[in-house]
């Protein structure tokens, strides 16, 4: 848990709730041509999106993360014309800048964000402190 304090669950219906309550705010933003879901976090928020948003072309962005050091292994084969690029969480904020030097022109998305990943966001539902530790139900071991 990486010296984390603090335990926050998420359950699937939140998950869900917090999706759909993203998808309201990003249709105030603009229209959007494609999703890219962040691999692995960013899946399921992706998937919920692109159904409320109506969108059918999805892709998705891996990355390999060792050291602390992000490194992308498989880069989306989509035009940057109104792309969202959407993860769970923004934890520092890395992942994304990663991302964002390949598509500086896309739109940030995430459920949750922590301070110091949440400059790196432009649309999100819940900012959680950065001691707090969001147990996602597909990282649950129940």
């Amino acid at each position: 848990m990486q010296n984390q304090n603090k335990l926050f669950p998420i359950t699937w219906e939140q998950v869900h709730r917090d999706a759909k309550q993203l998808a309201q705010k990003l249709k105030e933003e603009k229209t959007f041509s494609a999703v890219i879901a962040i691999g692995r976090g960013g899946l399921v928020p992706a998937a919920i999106l692109a159904r409320e948003l109506h969108i059918d072309l999805i892709d998705t962005i891996c990355l390999n993360t060792e050291n602390n050091t992000d490194t992308i292994i498989k880069k989306p084969c989509l035009e940057q014309k109104d792309l969202l690029i959407v993860d769970d969480i923004s934890n520092n904020g890395n992942t994304l800048q990663v991302i964002k030097s390949y598509f500086p022109e896309a739109h940030y998305a995430c459920l949750y964000v922590k301070e110091k990943g949440k400059s790196h966001v432009q649309t999100f539902i819940t900012e959680v402190s950065q001691e707090t530790w969001i147990v996602f139900p597909w990282d649950n071991e129940e």
